[in-house]
């Protein structure tokens, strides 16, 4: 039995889930802000998962084909079989998955580039090549004092990993001093403090918008995920209009992503 894209089929302490697309081979699904993926022996004090949550009303086998950190909210694909998931492992270590992601950074970003760091491919390890591209949304200045400024510069930036190293977004945007707004482990703790006891609003600021891969039956599959409810704060607080981004979408196209090409060139 499948169910019906765009309700939510599950609660968790942290927030709503909602269904973003499902077929005989994958499910796909909203997750809120603070609840882990899957159970994970650093988080095993946890009450809760996400694929437990779902195995409650899934049936058979769903196994997550990428990761999503525990504060982030947004896209998490799941595979029902072995060949569905190992297809689309593949294609992220191959780099042929597109990810979007929104986030709100310290200080003013009113241009687009792309960032190069290296970073481990885990928590410890080599640095490799790490890329991650972002665009300036929106910027705004808000009336409270942090440290010694009287007033704090925020902005709305869409970025999107070419690699999947740990925490890259994160520490990325921390190399290029506009630390993510919530991050408690890469992030200005006295902005973050200062923030939410502005706007009332806790937490990591970062959602995965949207993603896209070839489906293992053929076609491109293209995912998008509203922000969470909680980011209306923004529209009152920074003045954004943050209606654009609280859309839901999943498209199929009846062909793969060729070289050079977006996902939304191979969208119907």
């Amino acid at each position: 039995m499948h169910l019906m894209s765009g309700v939510i089929i599950e609660s968790s302490r942290t927030g709503d889930i909602r269904l973003l697309h499902e077929d005989d081979r994958y499910l796909i699904v909203s997750k809120p802000a603070g609840l882990l993926v899957h159970r994970t022996p650093l988080d095993a004090h946890e009450p809760e998962n996400l694929k437990d949550l779902l195995k409650a009303h899934i049936s058979g086998r769903i196994d997550p084909v990428h990761r999503l950190d525990k504060p982030t909210s947004g896209v998490i694909v799941f595979g029902k079989d072995a060949e569905a998931i190992n297809a689309c492992k593949t294609q992220f270590e191959a780099r042929k998955t597109d990810k979007s992601y929104l986030a709100v950074v310290r200080g003013h970003v009113d241009h687009e580039g792309c960032i190069g760091k290296p970073l481990p491919k885990g928590i410890t390890g080599p640095p490799k090549l790490s890329r991650t591209s972002y665009a300036s949304v929106a910027t705004c200045d808000l009336p409270y004092p942090v440290t010694r400024y009287e007033s704090a510069r925020l902005s709305l930036v869409q970025c999107e990993p070419h690699t999947g190293r740990y925490h890259q977004i994160r520490l990325h945007f921390r190399h290029f001093r506009h630390p993510i707004i919530g991050d408690s482990q890469h992030g200005d703790k006295h902005q973050n403090r200062a923030f939410t006891e502005f706007t009332g609003l806790p937490g990591l600021l970062l959602h995965a918008r949207s993603f896209a891969f070839d489906h293992v039956e053929g076609g491109r599959l293209h995912v998008t995920a509203a922000v969470p409810p909680s980011w209306n704060a923004l529209d009152l607080h920074a003045k954004w209009n943050l209606e654009p981004y609280r859309t839901e979408s999943a498209l199929h196209s009846p062909n793969p992503r060729l070289p050079g090409q977006s996902p939304e060139d191979s969208a119907p």
